[in-house]
C-alpha cells in the first residue's frame, strides 16, 4: 500500500477504465454540440459563437484526459511514457480551466444583456442593440482570445518549470524505491492520484501542490462569481418583472433563477468530489481508504462536458428549435440569446 489512500496497481487500473467510460460521453455531447453550430450557424447565428467555444473546451479537456487514461491502461502495445502524463494532466486541466472561463464570461454576458435592454424602453432598447454589435462582437473576439490563451500560456510555464526541476535533480539525490510503492503505481497517470505526502520519487511534491490549490482556487472563483452574476441578474428580474417593460411572452413564472441554477449545479456536482479530495490531501497524518472517494470523483469530472452540452445547447427550446429550423435565425430576434436562454422554459 502507498501514502495515496492506499491504491493499488489493480485499483488504478479500474479509474482508468472509469475515465475511459464516462469521458465518452462528454466527448459524445460536447462534439454534438461543436458540429450543429458548425452545420446550423445560421440559424443558431450569434448563440453558435459562445456554445461552440464552451463546447470545443469540453471536448478537448475530454480527450486529453482520456488518452493520459488510455495510456494508463495495462497493455503491450507501447510502453508506459511518465512524460506524456506530465505532458498530458496539466494539459486538460488548462482546457477545464477555459471552460470554466467562458463559463464565467458566459454568465457575464447574460447579466449584461439581460440589464441592457430592461433600463430602456423597448424600442430604444432594439436601436442600442443594433448599434452595438459590432462593438460586441469585436469584444467577444477579445474576451474569448483571453480565455483562450491565458490557461495555454500558463501551461506552458508549468511545463517549463517542471523541465526545469528535472534538471536539477540529480540521481544521487533520488532515493530508491525498495521499500516504497511499487513503480507502476508511482507513474500511474490518474488525475489528483499522488498526493501531497506520497511517498513516489517520481512525483514532484511542489508541483503536485501547485496544481491541487490551482484546481481548488479556480472551482471556488467560477462557483462564486457565477452564483453572485445569476443571484444579481434574478434580483434585476424580480424587480422589473411586473412593470411593463417584461411582457407577457417574455414573462417566466418561475423567473430566471431556475435555468440557472442549473448551470453553477454542473460545477459543484462535477467538482466538488475533487476538491473534497484535495482538502483531504492536505491533511495529516496520511489518509487511507479513499478509493471510493477517486471512484466517485473520476465520474463526476468526466461528465462536465456531457452535462454542459446538456445545460447550455439541448435543455434550451431556442437551440433546439434552431437546430430543428423550426424558427428563423436567432439574429432576427430583439432579445439576445443569453437573455432569451435563461428567460423561458426549458
Amino acid at each position: 500500500m502507498n501514502s495515496s489512500g492506499g491504491l493499488n496497481e489493480d485499483k488504478t487500473t479500474i479509474l482508468s477504465w472509469i475515465y475511459v467510460s464516462t469521458l465518452s460521453l462528454s466527448l459524445i455531447g460536447s462534439c454534438s454540440v461543436i458540429v450543429v453550430s458548425i452545420i446550423k450557424r445560421r440559424h443558431l447565428n450569434e448563440q453558435a459563437k459562445p456554445l461552440l467555444q464552451l463546447a470545443l473546451a469540453d471536448f478537448l479537456a475530454s480527450l486529453v484526459l482520456m488518452i493520459t487514461a488510455i495510456i494508463n491502461l495495462p497493455h503491450e502495445i507501447w510502453s508506459f511514457s511518465g512524460e506524456m502524463c506530465n505532458y498530458g494532466l496539466p494539459l486538460s486541466l488548462a482546457f477545464y480551466c477555459v471552460s470554466f472561463l467562458l463559463v464565467i464570461i458566459y454568465a457575464c454576458e447574460s447579466a449584461h444583456a439581460f440589464q441592457g435592454w430592461r433600463e430602456k424602453p423597448v424600442q430604444e432598447a432594439l436601436e442600442t442593440q443594433l448599434a452595438q454589435l459590432t462593438l460586441r462582437r469585436r469584444r467577444f473576439c477579445l474576451i474569448y482570445v483571453i480565455a483562450w490563451f491565458v490557461p495555454i500560456i500558463g501551461y506552458f510555464i508549468y511545463i517549463r518549470t517542471v523541465h526545469y526541476m528535472e534538471a536539477t535533480v540529480t540521481p544521487a539525490q533520488m532515493p530508491t524505491l525498495s521499500s516504497g510503492p511499487s513503480p507502476r503505481f508511482c507513474n500511474s497517470c490518474i488525475l489528483f492520484l499522488h498526493l501531497i505526502n506520497d511517498s513516489c520519487i517520481t512525483v514532484d511534491a511542489a508541483h503536485a501542490k501547485f496544481i491541487q490549490i490551482f484546481t481548488l482556487s479556480s472551482v471556488l472563483t467560477v462557483i462564486i462569481v457565477c452564483t453572485v452574476v445569476y443571484c444579481k441578474l434574478e434580483s434585476s428580474y424580480r424587480r422589473y418583472e411586473n412593470t411593463s417593460l417584461i411582457t407577457r411572452i417574455q414573462r417566466h413564472p418561475g423567473g430566471i433563477w431556475p435555468s440557472a441554477r442549473y448551470m453553477i449545479l454542473v460545477i459543484i456536482f462535477c467538482w466538488a468530489p475533487a476538491l473534497l479530495l484535495i482538502c483531504l490531501s492536505f491533511a495529516q497524518p496520511r489518509i487511507k481508504h479513499l478509493f471510493p472517494l477517486y471512484v466517485i470523483q473520476a465520474l463526476s469530472v468526466s461528465l462536465q462536458g456531457f452535462l454542459n452540452s446538456i445545460v447550455y445547447a439541448w435543455r434550451r427550446r431556442n437551440f433546439r428549435d434552431a437546430v430543428l429550423g423550426e424558427r428563423l435565425p436567432l439574429m432576427d430576434y430583439s432579445r439576445t440569446f443569453f437573455d432569451q436562454s435563461l428567460n423561458e422554459p426549458s
